[in-house]
């Protein structure tokens, strides 16, 4: 097997589990690359520096004949990941080290037997699809930008946003509001179950638009084939002020008005489940889905 780990660093309560499975990776005479990040946080937190593994920062420094990467952390970790190694097709493994981790495969608490779960087969591979986004300044087209969870348009002072909004060509209104996320089924637990949008199930073929903060009374949630395509024309009513374009854990600043188009990509990330775990055990275990003082 060739694994990579890839990370951030982690906390005093987390750190013998992950050095305790990287040596029962290396006795198993599993090829391991660590996270250039990570290595520097073991070395410096904890004086650990485990010789046997193999240094990396660049995805090019990855073989082509990578088995899994192990994401080490929580649901914003494997969004890192998912960025780091989009359209390889290398599975990756959640190992929550986080807080909800509704994305993970495996606790931290669970790590003892992962690497024979992932010998024996025992897991499966689940395909989650990724939204693109085109964003266009002033005759200015940026590359495509992926993402996992969801692509948004957010103000970054008080003014609000205006967002001028169009379906597959077709006017649908003007948002004012604090902006609008787009989302993929995946992202619906995320952000966009926090301004009150739906929840939806991985497999559905949708993209959903929810504003964030409307300053209306008859705006909400929506629910979109994922071959629609959103148009966004923004611009903040203070023009001094930038307005930020999140992708995923990752934002860029823009002043004046920008359009941004947003599709489903032909790109899909892929995530290791293991079989006792799915997308409704997540929703009863993580978000506490039909807990009932009867039940």
């Amino acid at each position: 097997m060739e694994v990579a780990v890839f990370g951030w660093g982690v906390s005093h309560e987390n750190f013998d589990a992950l050095a305790a499975l990287l040596e029962r990776l290396h006795a198993r005479e599993w090829k391991v690359w660590v996270y250039d990040n990570m290595l520097q946080s073991l070395r410096s937190q904890f004086g650990y520096v485990p010789s046997f593994v193999h240094p990396y920062s660049l995805r090019e420094e990855l073989p082509n004949s990578l088995d899994f990467l192990f994401s080490i952390g929580g649901d914003g970790t494997i969004l890192d990941a998912a960025q780091y190694i989009l359209g390889s097709n290398v599975p990756i493994v959640g190992i929550n080290f986080g807080h909800l981790g509704f994305l993970s495969s495996i606790q931290a608490a669970a790590l003892a037997h992962i690497e024979e779960l992932l010998e024996s087969g025992y897991y499966a591979i689940e395909r989650f699809p990724t939204a693109q986004a085109q964003i266009s300044r002033e005759g200015q087209i940026l590359p495509f930008h992926y993402a996992l969870n969801d692509i948004t348009v957010q103000k970054s002072g008080k003014s609000m946003l205006i967002v001028n909004m169009s379906i597959d060509g077709t006017f649908l209104c003007t948002y004012w509001s604090d902006g609008v996320i787009v989302s993929t089924p995946t992202g619906s637990t995320a952000y966009s179950l926090s301004v009150g949008g739906p929840i939806v199930s991985p497999l559905a073929h949708v993209l959903l638009l929810s504003p964030i903060s409307p300053h209306s009374l008859y705006t909400r949630s929506l629910v979109l084939a994922d071959s629609s395509e959103i148009h966004m024309r923004v611009r903040c009513r203070d023009k001094e002020v930038p307005l930020i374009v999140g992708i995923d854990a990752q934002e860029y600043q823009f002043k004046g008005t920008i359009d941004v188009r947003v599709t489903r990509s032909p790109i899909e990330v892929f995530l290791v489940r293991f079989r006792e775990k799915n997308f409704y055990t997540a929703l009863r275990e993580k978000l506490g889905w039909g807990n009932d003082p009867r039940n």
